[in-house]
């Protein structure tokens, strides 16, 4: 009984790492290529997208992370799914339209197709490629991490 006990414990725990890994991959994959349809300067070292709907407390974390670092030139901030540009830019205090910095996914491309879609996500760059991948949670504070890497 114990081994069998042992044995589905095992195989539990190896499931949910592959289901987690695949999910990883398809992330990377979809957000390679969204990247690669967007012609944005290679100057940037991180990339912070914030979902207009999903998880709110994340989401309000990402607009004022947003508020606070809009300023940073080294940060590419992609909006997406947004419900409306105006609402939001009366909320935060910034006029978009003046960020070069910031880009309005109007067609949603940047909208990632998994679970994660409605949390913000924080894109570490590496010679202008995707190094890695975070997503702002209620359990992972992907925000407060990439604050630390900045001068």
């Amino acid at each position: 009984m114990r081994l069998t006990t042992n044995i589905l414990i095992v195989l539990s725990v190896f499931v949910v790492c592959a289901c987690e890994s695949h999910e990883s991959r398809i992330e990377k994959k979809y957000l390679k290529e969204s990247l690669s349809q967007l012609n944005f300067e290679n100057s940037y070292k991180w990339i912070v997208i914030i979902p207009g709907a999903g998880c709110h407390g994340c989401i309000q974390e990402g607009e004022y992370f947003m508020q606070k670092n809009v300023g940073n030139k080294d940060v590419l901030f992609i909006l997406t799914n947004l419900s409306s540009v105006k609402v939001l830019q009366h909320k935060i205090s910034i006029k978009i339209k003046e960020c070069s910095n910031v880009y309005v996914d109007r067609e949603g491309i940047f909208n990632v197709p998994t679970k994660n879609a409605i949390y913000p996500c924080v894109i570490y760059l590496k010679n202008s490629a995707i190094d890695r991948i975070e997503f702002q949670s209620p359990g992972n504070s992907a925000l407060k991490r990439l604050k630390k890497n900045f001068n």
